[in-house]
């Protein structure tokens, strides 16, 4: 008696499929974007404006010495999202019987930390624009990098759900 095909062979598109690969690559496009451009206006008084970016608060973060926020933002904000797309690249690749529960188990516990960035970002924004002297905006960078979150934490579903039979223990 032969044994059904896992999804993930019958498929071309890989785990996931297509609307798997199509977040993921959009997901991955759009990162870079997300940690670059601004995600933060603030503005003090009339005339002071600065604007802010994941990679330029890192910087700022190291130069003024806050050695260990710079890492912990380092971690969640670029870190986590560039090893999280990694590694839903190879599951996307992966062949059924390849993938262990655990690595399944690794993409979830990365995905929790997916959107903690914005959550942050919209907190200091309200509590900036609290003062009556100060506001904070948000700017397209924050879109475009929850955006990115939001596509690789969809795309992780897609994946990861279309290869859990095959990583399950004890399945032949």
């Amino acid at each position: 008696m032969t044994q059904p095909l896992a999804p993930s062979t019958t498929n071309a598109h890989g785990a996931g499929g297509a609307l798997g690969r199509a977040l993921l690559v959009l997901g991955i496009a759009l990162f870079p974007l997300g940690i670059t451009l601004p995600l933060l206006e603030t503005a003090r008084f009339v005339f002071f404006r600065e604007t802010y970016s994941v990679l330029e608060t890192l910087q700022a973060l190291w130069i003024n010495a806050e050695y260990g926020l710079a890492v912990l933002l380092g971690a969640f904000s670029v870190a986590t999202p560039i090893a999280k797309a990694a590694l839903l690249v190879r599951l996307h690749l992966a062949r059924p019987g390849e993938v262990r529960p655990r690595t399944l188990a690794f993409v979830n516990a990365l995905g929790k930390w997916s959107l903690t960035e914005v959550v942050v970002v919209a907190a200091i924004i309200v509590l900036w624009s609290s003062d009556g002297f100060s506001h904070a905006a948000s700017l397209p960078g924050l879109w475009i990098f929850a955006a990115s979150a939001a596509c690789l934490m969809l795309a992780a579903g897609r994946i990861t759900r279309g290869l859990e039979p095959a990583a399950a223990p004890g399945k032949p």
